[in-house]
């Protein structure tokens, strides 16, 4: 064997850098696939849990609005017995006060009358008077 020429070795060299060259492309390419496909597959992924979550949160809200709803309803029932046990105590009371204006009423009158006869005795008492200071003694 003999030994190779500068141009041989050069010739070599070329070729053997042309093949490494080759072979990177290759690989990056692979590499690239590779990442594309585990992107894709990352992209499915969160999609996936994306609209599992958006329907977890769509069930969820929907619970709340039932659960609101019917918690409204409810205060609602509860409000309108408390108001209508309100109505019939502020009927009581509206009696009450009534019967008490009826009541003060004929006190009224009945203080009234008494009155109007002490101011008759009184008048009476007075006209006595009246007569026996005009007669003489």
């Amino acid at each position: 064997m003999g030994s190779k020429t500068i141009k041989e070795i050069l010739q070599d060299l070329h070729t053997e850098i042309q093949e490494v060259r080759t072979d990177v492309r290759t690989e990056i390419q692979e590499v690239r696939a590779d990442l594309r496909t585990e992107i894709q597959e990352v992209r499915t992924d969160l999609r996936t849990e994306i609209q599992e979550v958006r329907t977890d949160l769509r069930r969820e809200i929907q619970e709340v609005r039932t659960d609101l709803r019917t918690e409204i309803q409810d205060v609602k029932r509860h409000s309108d017995v408390i108001a209508e046990s309100l109505r019939g105590e502020i009927r009581l009371v509206a009696e009450g006060v009534i019967g008490l204006d009826e009541k003060f009423t004929l006190e009224f009158k009945n203080v009234r009358e008494e009155i109007g006869e002490v101011k008759t005795l009184l008048r009476i008492s007075y006209d006595d008077l009246d007569r026996k200071k005009s007669k003489p003694s």
